[in-house]
């Protein structure tokens, strides 16, 4: 079959199989924008050759042509389908709907059927599948791809992923090392349509711990840490001390630190390790903080007294505001700034055209603790931001006093 014949054909199937149950006939005006392949073929000899192909598919029962009257009755008009299932058939295309029942009954192999979201998610699918539209970026009929997500769903809300490298999961869960990162960007979409967020797809694999290298856990100051076999007395050990968080069972009474600080970057936790001698705990959270950093938080807050403060220094822009909300979410007593001041921010901060003044503006309504920072940033034209490399740090103890 002549090949712009076929392509008019199968634009004509897909409307069809959008809303099979339509009750209006479907039909394809031919335009030249619905059906520019007609009107490029402008020899006489290359137009006859579309009109053979529709011409056979008419005489199958498939569509019916209508032409033109008078002078132009060599031209076509208007192409309607008669028999959708049979149009398929005869261009040797599965129906849409066909594909996707197949793929429902592989699907849900792969399916816990304790998560009702990826159900959902499945059903819509499917759904969309079935009216020949993608899903997800997979074109229907897809189903390895779409089976290797539902398992990457199921394993990643199951914790399989926690405390491994990107590769090491996608190698135990799919024996394809390289699996994992090639739907990152498809896996982000999937999971932010059911759990919405402001978090870019980059920050978000960052707090579910789907990152090439898991950060080890650094901190410096005086506090026990209960392992598997032994207890780590941290106190006098310079700079810092690192170790994976799943190795930590829990914290000791027996030395209380008089403050808690988490530093975004590693240039500042390196520097304040060095340089402040106090008894304050400081960790480096890496930017949003891994699931294991997630959890020692936690412990350090059910585990010290509740009158002690916790405090954050990070960058003073888009990304920093963002991490302090999340540190702050994963407490439940209050989170205070430390060297993230409008002060600061004035005499230091630098202008930065590119900031996402709109994700600024939503983050200050939702989290009024950092409305003014917010609007201090947002106050001049360009914006200004600031790096927290370029402050010397300096300990909060004297604001705990």
């Amino acid at each position: 079959m002549n090949q712009s014949s076929r392509q008019l054909l199968r634009k004509l199937l897909d409307a069809w199989q959008a809303n099979p149950d339509r009750s209006r006939l479907v039909r394809l005006p031919i335009t030249q924008a619905r059906a520019p392949q007609y009107f490029e073929a402008s020899l006489p000899e290359a137009k006859e050759a579309i009109h053979a192909g529709l011409l056979e598919a008419a005489s199958a029962g498939t569509v019916a042509l209508e032409w033109g009257r008078g002078y132009e009755s060599h031209i076509l008009k208007r192409i309607t389908l008669t028999d959708g299932p049979g149009l398929a058939n005869y261009l040797g295309m599965p129906l849409a709907a066909k594909q996707a029942d197949d793929a429902r009954s592989i699907l849900e192999t792969a399916l816990s059927g304790r998560e009702t979201w990826i159900n959902e998610w499945v059903e819509d699918l499917l759904g969309k599948w079935s009216r020949n539209q993608s899903a997800a970026g997979m074109s229907p009929g897809d189903t390895a791809s779409a089976r290797l997500m539902v398992r990457a769903l199921e394993a990643v809300v199951a914790g399989r992923h926690l405390n491994l490298d990107l590769r090491t999961f996608s190698t135990r869960e799919f024996g394809d090392s390289k699996a994992m990162e090639g739907m990152l960007a498809r896996f982000t979409s999937v999971w932010k349509k059911y759990h919405p967020t402001e978090l870019t797809g980059e920050e978000l694999l960052e707090t579910l711990g789907l990152v090439r290298f898991p950060p080890p856990l650094l901190l410096s100051g005086p506090v026990v840490l209960k392992l598997s076999d032994r207890h780590l007395d941290c106190e006098g050990i310079r700079p810092f001390v690192g170790l994976p968080p799943q190795a930590i069972r829990g914290v000791s009474a027996d030395k209380l630190p008089e403050y808690v600080l988490t530093v975004e970057n590693l240039a500042s936790f390196n520097r304040y390790a060095a340089e402040i001698r106090d008894n304050g705990l400081v960790l480096y959270t890496a930017g949003f903080p891994s699931p294991g950093l997630a959890d020692f938080l936690r412990m350090l807050d059910v585990s010290l007294p509740s009158g002690m403060p916790f405090f954050h220094w990070g960058d003073i822009d888009e990304g920093g505001l963002k991490i302090f909300v999340y540190v702050q979410g994963l407490l439940r007593r209050t989170l205070q700034p430390h060297l993230m001041t409008v002060d600061l921010l004035a005499s230091c901060g630098l202008p930065k055209p590119s900031l996402r003044v709109d994700e600024v503006k939503r983050t200050a309504e939702k989290y009024p603790a950092i409305a003014l920072l917010a609007a201090a940033i947002i106050s001049t034209d360009p914006p200004k931001t600031l790096e927290q490399e370029n402050v010397n740090p300096f300990t909060p103890a004297v604001e705990t006093q």
